[in-house]
């Protein structure tokens, strides 16, 4: 009994943090994207999707902005299993759109994940050199607020994550209009075999 409930609060702690953690990324990151140019465009699934998908690719933190040379795609991903965390992925789809497994997809409908070049946040740049000797640099990839051991962050921590990560824009920027990474952005190349014409 004990055990359940123990669970049980943790959840709801766990749940709180990452309701905070939302509602700055909404008051911070997202106006900023948005005076950008972006515009929200939620991800058209054309089957059933997972519910940790879902999760983790919320509607409301897709954006794109089109272009003469592409539509820039920007994603907020949040950490699986709940966490308060995130990082954002960021692409150029061309305007002709991409042939994925499932077909052509247009440019507005291409998930980031789609593209062979896409660029994605680490918020912890100087762990790379070492995490990438030790074959871990997936770690320290997500932001989330930094907090004393033995304290839990409070909403004003989220408020300061989501304030210094909107300042990182510009380098999101130089990722989509130049295809440069900066000390925030990493490349990550995925090589993809074009589909066999018909």
């Amino acid at each position: 009994m004990y055990m359940k409930s123990e669970n049980r609060l943790r959840a709801l702690g766990a749940k709180k943090h990452r309701d905070w953690l939302i509602q700055s990324i909404h008051a911070h990151l997202a106006p900023v994207l948005i005076k950008q140019g972006f515009e929200v465009a939620p991800l058209v699934h054309g089957g059933p999707v997972d519910r940790e998908f879902e999760l983790s690719f919320p509607s409301w933190g897709r954006l794109i902005r089109v272009r003469e040379s592409g539509v820039d795609l920007v994603e907020i991903q949040l950490a699986t299993h709940r966490r308060a965390a995130f990082r954002i992925n960021v692409g150029v789809a061309p305007r002709k759109g991409l042939m994925t497994p499932a077909g052509h997809r247009s440019a507005e409908d291409v998930p980031v994940h789609s593209l062979n070049e896409y660029f994605e946040t680490h918020a912890r740049p100087w762990l790379r050199p070492a995490l990438r000797a030790l074959r871990l640099e997936p770690l320290g990839a997500w932001f989330s607020a930094w907090h004393w051991p033995h304290r839990s962050p409070t909403q004003d921590d989220y408020e300061r994550l989501a304030f210094r990560v909107a300042g990182f824009v510009p380098e999101l920027e130089l990722a989509l209009r130049e295809s440069r990474p900066g000390p925030h952005v990493r490349r990550v190349l995925i090589p993809r075999p074009m589909p066999a014409a018909k």
